[in-house]
């Protein structure tokens, strides 16, 4: 992971300062995450007077998320630990995992101890938020095979091969997610829906990897990479990344943004994306 940069670089970048950036990020991020996490048959949302949750059902703890906190400052700690407790309570009864995924200015500031306090988890090591300025110059990207097919999804069979691709690139729990993108047809394939799916391969009958553009508060981000294990280091995910930016080319934000795994971060450095910020999460012992 490169050095977060100075606000010099920033404001000359994306004219915006750190703080705002951050701020806009943070937001766009959350607010997908939201979207994601409640995007199934048998979703299930908490709204209480200071924490969102949303939960798939699926028992993979990324798709299950307690979202931020924002308690108005009045807010008594017992009035924030119950609440808490009533989160827990809520995937109890969904029996999933799940995670707490952290705001950059959580309100209370200690919400951390409040929720060690409850019984969870810091879960290291902090997730990085990454942007890059919109509208770049292709050239600049690193080269990929000119024989790679690249195209967005238009049918239950690219929905199928989509939902098989990730489920083996993230090592999802046997049996979970074996249908998520059909599941929800109209989130993926609808032009009014906020996501464009997207997949590569050598040819449209063989797809090998996926991605995803989904708009959040008004700021296009990537979501969803996904590579089949056996087809790594040839250049799908440069010829899926290069056709994601450009699809939010479209929007008028000055930045993109995504989060990125250790080893996402390095693919992504090469397209211009810059470390901003972490998220932080915690996580119910043993679950």
């Amino acid at each position: 992971m490169r050095p977060i940069p100075s606000d010099e670089t920033l404001i000359a970048q994306f004219g915006m300062p750190r703080n705002e950036l951050i701020q806009a990020t943070d937001l766009h991020t959350l607010t997908v995450q939201a979207w994601l996490s409640s995007r199934s048959p048998q979703a299930a949302r908490f709204n209480g007077k200071g924490i969102k949750a949303s939960s798939t059902g699926f028992k993979i703890p990324l798709l299950n998320l307690a979202l931020g906190c924002d308690f108005p400052a009045d807010t008594s700690t017992a009035e924030i630990e119950e609440e808490v407790r009533a989160v827990i309570d809520f995937f109890a009864k969904r029996n999933v995992p799940w995670y707490w995924w952290l705001n950059t200015k959580p309100s209370p500031p200690a919400i951390g101890q409040i929720l060690e306090k409850c019984g969870l988890q810091y879960d290291s090591p902090p997730l990085p938020a990454m942007i890059a300025p919109n509208r770049q110059d292709e050239t600049s990207f690193p080269a990929h095979s000119k024989d790679t097919r690249v195209w967005r999804a238009n049918s239950i069979a690219d929905l199928q091969a989509a939902s098989k691709i990730r489920r083996l690139a993230f090592r999802f729990a046997e049996g979970q997610a074996m249908t998520y993108f059909e599941d929800m047809p109209s989130d993926w394939l609808d032009d009014s829906s906020p996501a464009r799916l997207f997949l590569a391969g050598e040819s449209e009958s063989e797809p090998m990897s996926i991605g995803a553009m989904i708009e959040g508060a008004g700021i296009p981000g990537i979501y969803v990479m996904a590579t089949l294990p056996n087809q790594h280091r040839k250049g799908y995910g440069k010829a899926i990344l290069t056709r994601l930016l450009a699809e939010a080319s479209v929007s008028e934000s000055r930045i993109v943004a995504l989060t990125a795994s250790k080893a996402g971060a390095a693919l992504y450095s090469q397209f211009g994306f810059l470390h901003l910020f972490d998220f932080d999460f915690y996580s119910l012992p043993g679950q």
